[in-house]
């Protein structure tokens, strides 16, 4: 077997796939791919990714199937059906996936531009225009967003075409669509599966990223291969971690469910170690966004040394606190407190928050900045208060 990288199949595939009447986008092939399923869909067939010494990697021969059994697709450009796409279409099909395309556009073009159409505005965006799209939206615009997305590894909206009533298809590649919907279906079915005991769950809570790829443990099998993690490394730096260190072999320290870890979360800010999580929890708490309002989450953040001798959290996790005492101007010409508000944190420490107000038309926005001494000044009190309940008390259960 020939491994290949996901980058090399990308050019492999379009190689395979140049002058093919279904044009291929083989950018599809990420690692980010392989979360769902163990799977990526390359037309109707689905080609396994594995991980080989941490990096994901594909079969160069199953590639090469794949691309050749899609460039040979008996194709009639002049052979139409109705694509059908509807709204009425709620499962995550070849289908639902153009029409939120859709969709989406029609909503941005309104936003920006307001109401093109005759009559009471806005209009609901849902009605066909000429272009078959909703209100003032064109396919250009469809196109200019989206025309590089795939779809199991081929673009579609260079084979649609709007008859003027409805939006149609070659029917050689409807039926691949559809192969491909079924194939994706089946293969998400199985990773849902628990790769010991075979039980089905929720492919979300249970799958997660490991040194071989993703794989499915229910809670019971999750506790059977990893344990519990004591809190033995507590005020231990990570870069003081020998290289043999294995989180994998505890449960993650997040998860209100048995869960096996992969890394060891630790403080950007201080450097130190606050325990081990599996892929999912490591990247919430990176991104930062939302993460201080789940259970356990500030208990877990204040295991560095370094947090909870200052009485702070690292700055990405700062907006969300001061959202919970800061109360936002309102918008000016309706006098409502903010939709949605997003912080981010400038270089002085200030908190810039951004806001939407949906009531008004086209959803203006504006900002707010919170000086850094009454950023400081909020965390602490929070953490202070926090602490002071024993909520987050490191002795106490995360959960």
């Amino acid at each position: 077997m020939a491994s290949i990288s996901p980058e090399y199949a990308n050019q492999l595939l379009a190689e395979l796939t140049e002058g093919c009447p279904v044009p291929a986008a083989p950018a599809s092939l990420s690692r980010y791919t392989f979360q769902i399923s163990n799977h990526v869909l390359i037309g109707d067939t689905a080609v396994r990714g594995y991980k080989y010494k941490g990096r994901w990697r594909l079969d160069d021969r199953n590639i090469r199937a794949a691309g050749n059994r899609l460039a040979s697709l008996p194709f009639d450009p002049d052979d139409l059906v109705d694509a059908r796409l509807s709204s009425a279409e709620h499962n995550r099909t070849w289908r639902s996936q153009i029409h939120r395309w859709f969709e989406h556009i029609s909503y941005q073009d309104q936003s920006a531009n307001g109401c093109r159409c005759e009559g009471q505005q806005p209009c609901s965006s849902t009605r066909p225009n000429r272009y078959g799209l909703g209100c003032g939206a064109t396919f250009e615009q469809v196109k200019e967003r989206y025309g590089r997305s795939p779809i199991a590894c081929t673009s579609p909206l260079p084979l649609l075409t709007w008859s003027g009533t409805t939006w149609m298809v070659p029917r050689a590649y409807a039926a691949l669509l559809d192969r491909a919907d079924q194939v994706t279906a089946e293969c998400v079915e199985q990773a849902a599966r628990c790769s010991r005991c075979n039980a089905t769950g929720d492919v979300w809570k249970w799958r997660t990223s490991s040194n071989s790829g993703y794989t499915t443990l229910c809670p019971a099998c999750a506790a059977s291969v990893a344990r519990p993690y004591k809190d033995h490394l507590r005020g231990r730096q990570y870069t003081s971690l020998p290289k043999n260190s294995q989180p994998e072999v505890f449960l993650c320290r997040m998860c209100p469910d048995p869960r096996q870890a992969l890394y060891w979360d630790h403080c950007h800010e201080h450097g130190f170690v606050r325990g081990p999580v599996c892929a999912s929890c490591n990247t919430y708490e990176g991104s930062g966004h939302r993460f201080i309002q789940r259970p356990g989450a500030l208990r877990h953040l204040l295991l560095c040394s370094g947090c909870r001798r200052d009485r702070t959290v690292p700055p990405r996790h700062q907006p969300d606190i001061v959202l919970q005492t800061f109360v936002p101007d309102p918008h000016g010409p309706c006098a409502r407190q903010p939709d949605s508000a997003w912080g981010s944190v400038e270089e002085d420490g200030s908190i810039r928050f951004r806001m939407r107000c949906w009531q008004c038309a086209f959803a203006p926005q504006w900002e707010q900045v919170v000086q850094a001494d009454q950023v400081r000044q909020l965390v602490r009190e929070f953490v202070d208060k926090a602490l002071e309940s024993g909520a987050d008390n490191p002795g106490q259960n995360s959960t």
